[in-house]
């Protein structure tokens, strides 16, 4: 099962066709949390699911945009995909087994 921050990077990572670099990835983290995160604690998270085997990473081919330094691409594994899948049937069964949200004792 996944914690939750990992499981929003996941679901960010699928959203932006199963693969990004840190900037676009740390704008849908936030976008799907609705809460901002630095990018020291991204990349933290993104080195737990990368030993884990949920994420790969790879750096690309150097541009000139960047002074000449390449961009670290992190990609969903299969394992990752299906670790996703899990968490959200989870959540699914969860929701559809909680017979009221209403606070009242």
């Amino acid at each position: 099962m996944l914690a939750v921050k990992e499981e929003i990077i996941l679901s960010a990572l699928m959203m932006l066709s199963g693969s990004s670099h840190g900037a676009p990835l740390r704008k849908k983290v936030v976008e799907l949390s609705g809460k901002e995160i630095v990018y020291g604690t991204l990349y933290n998270l993104l080195e737990v699911l990368i030993r884990k085997g949920h994420v790969t990473s790879q750096k690309s081919k150097p541009t000139p945009i960047r002074g000449g330094r390449s961009k670290t691409i992190y990609s969903i594994t299969a394992k990752g995909k299906q670790a996703l899948e899990e968490t959200l049937l989870m959540h699914e069964r969860i929701k559809k087994n909680v017979l009221s949200f209403d606070t009242e004792a």
